[in-house]
């Protein structure tokens, strides 16, 4: 078995993407070469610059299989082409017409039953119960692939785990394929999956409620503005921004509800959600704001307030979600007119809202 360095990243690359097909002319297809572990890309314009060497080689009386790398290198066809396209063109000629063709191992697809596989066994590695019962939901659904991702969609940290062990299984995959051409590999364990590092949720998060409420608090009707849900614990990855809002009778919802479908829109392009949350003086819950630009009875027939435009932006969705009184009451941030914490929150919550809208106060 020969041992050779791998370049993975190209190899697992082409494992994705390649056709499969050895003869395929209407893709890009991909090769290992056994004797240098580098893998080999022949598209549809690098095909047709390796057709167009070949028939000046045959003008120059070089036939088949016997021209030399200077043979193709004196070729007009060959001194027109671009700069990036000539270090392609010499492998490719090898592959279509070199005499040493078992030399190069046309590189297969993943099969979609291998990643079906890999998504059930990674459902069986989830600790949290409420999460595995969602992908494993997924998995049995039509689109199944489609339905795995978005039952991830707002959990950044399990698409992570997730890319992880597809990753380390592709690698195996691949490991498995290179044994069947008789070829070792010197470095088996390197895996391209190395991804950058997440930008800060909660921060982005924090900050969002700042602006939030330098913008709410000066809204009339506006008269307290705090801080529930997950963003108050220390989740690393909270789903979405719960603001709860306490309002006059009289208070129009309008710019309030504008404010809300700006929060929801900046959130949602990191994965996460926002909702604004509403509770009268007396400490009953009233909704949320309503999360379209019209806000009239019969619009929508999906609209699921109880009472859709009796009071406009305002979507009492009863049916939904109901606040516990004690939160209304007694919610674990406040963040104006007071800036306080029922109990001790984590050391971010303070140093990036607390501190800041306190400072301001």
């Amino acid at each position: 078995m020969k041992k050779l360095q791998i370049d993975w990243m190209n190899l697992e690359s082409a494992f994705e993407q390649s056709s499969g097909e050895f003869s395929s002319f209407d893709t890009a297809s991909s090769y290992f070469d056994k004797d240098t572990g580098q893998v080999h890309v022949v598209d549809e314009d690098v095909r047709a610059a390796t057709e167009s060497i070949m028939e000046d080689l045959d003008e120059a009386g070089i036939e088949g299989s016997e021209w030399t790398e200077q043979d193709v290198f004196r070729t007009p066809s060959y001194e027109i082409l671009s700069d990036w396209m000539k270090p392609a063109v010499l492998p490719a000629m090898q592959i279509e017409y070199g005499a040493s063709i078992d030399r190069f191992e046309s590189i297969p697809q993943f099969e979609s039953h291998d990643a079906f596989e890999w998504m059930e066994a990674f459902v069986d590695t989830v600790r949290d119960e409420a999460i595995q019962d969602k992908l494993a939901s997924a998995l049995r659904q039509f689109k199944t692939f489609r339905k795995f991702r978005d039952a991830m969609e707002s959990d950044r940290r399990l698409q992570r785990q997730w890319r992880a062990f597809e990753s380390a299984r592709q690698v195996e995959a691949i490991i498995e394929w290179l044994s069947s051409i008789d070829v070792e590999p010197l470095n088996p364990t390197e895996s391209t999956y190395n991804p950058p590092p997440l930008p800060d949720l909660r921060k982005i998060m924090f900050a969002e409620v700042r602006r939030f409420v330098h913008l709410a608090r000066d809204l009339a009707g506006a008269e307290r503005i705090a801080l529930i849900g997950s963003l108050t614990t220390d989740k690393e990855f909270p789903k979405d921004i719960d603001l709860l809002v306490t309002i006059t009778d009289d208070c129009d919802l309008t710019e309030l509800a504008r404010l809300g479908r700006q929060l929801t829109g900046h959130m949602m392009a990191h994965g996460a959600g926002a909702d604004v949350f509403l509770a009268d003086q007396a400490g009953n819950y009233l909704g949320r704001t309503c999360l379209w630009k019209r806000c009239e009875p019969g619009i929508r027939q999906s609209c699921d307030a109880k009472s859709c435009g009796a009071r406009k932006f305002l979507h009492d969705d009863f049916a939904s979600i109901r606040l516990n009184k004690d939160v209304i009451r007694n919610p674990p941030v406040k963040l104006w007119p007071e800036v306080s914490a029922t109990s001790t929150p984590p050391p971010d919550v303070i140093q990036f809202l607390l501190d800041p809208l306190s400072q301001e106060a």
